[in-house]
Formats: structure tokens, C-alpha cells, sequence
């Protein structure tokens, strides 16, 4: 069990790698990263090796928590960064580099 990550830190580190790879800032607020995700949520489930529902759930919470704002089905707002990185585990800043 040792490495195992839950599903909220898959899908945190998911989208942490995805919008430190691609990410632009916010009609000019720089604080504020948006992406467009280039999987569906089916996709991202497959690669992450968890259920659809199991990914919808962890969007749901991240947006609950304030992690994520979300914009339609593709698009996401992280409103901090470090929010996400903390969702993701000790580890996403190996996952960033």
C-alpha cells in the first residue's frame, strides 16, 4: 500500500501537471489559472484507472472546497494554485518539475 495515492490526489495531480503545463492566466489575473481539460471526464478516468463517477465526485468536492471553479464541462478556473497542489499530496511537486 505504500506509494498508493487516493483519488482525490490522482485527480488533483491531474490537473496540477495539466495546468502547469498549459495553463494561462484569466482575463489578466494572474492569480487565477484556467485550462481546458483535453480528455473527457471518461478519458481522464481510464488514464487515472478509476470510474467515471469516482473522477466526477472528486471535481464535485474540489469545487466545493474552493479548489476549482468550473465553466461548462471542459473548462476549469483554479483560483490557487497551491490549493490544488496541497489536494494533489506531498508529492505533486515532483509530479510539477
Amino acid at each position: 500500500v505504500l506509494g498508493r495515492k487516493t483519488a482525490q490526489e490522482e485527480v488533483s495531480g491531474f490537473l496540477a501537471v495539466i495546468v502547469r503545463r498549459g495553463s494561462t492566466p484569466d482575463g489578466g489575473q494572474s492569480n487565477v489559472n484556467a485550462l481546458t481539460l483535453p480528455l473527457t471526464r471518461e478519458a481522464m478516468a481510464d488514464y487515472l484507472g478509476l470510474t467515471l463517477e469516482t473522477v466526477s465526485r472528486q471535481f464535485s468536492k474540489l469545487k466545493r472546497d474552493g479548489v476549482i471553479q468550473l465553466e461548462g464541462k471542459r473548462r476549469i478556473l483554479i483560483p490557487d494554485l497551491g490549493a490544488l497542489r496541497a489536494a494533489a499530496g506531498h508529492n505533486s511537486e515532483e509530479a510539477l518539475l
